[in-house]
């Protein structure tokens, strides 16, 4: 049986730091995005 933490759209029992992870991972992607477009744009 799984716990009610483990289902996938439940939000982790640790809230702030799972949430300041994902904000940092979608500002890396975010980052490496916008560095490609610009060196397109600079091409």
């Amino acid at each position: 049986m799984k716990s009610c933490c483990e289902q996938g759209n439940a939000p982790a029992p640790r809230g702030p730091g799972r949430r300041l992870l994902s904000y940092l991972l979608y500002a890396a992607l975010a980052a490496a995005l916008g560095l490609v477009l610009w060196q397109q744009l600079q091409a």
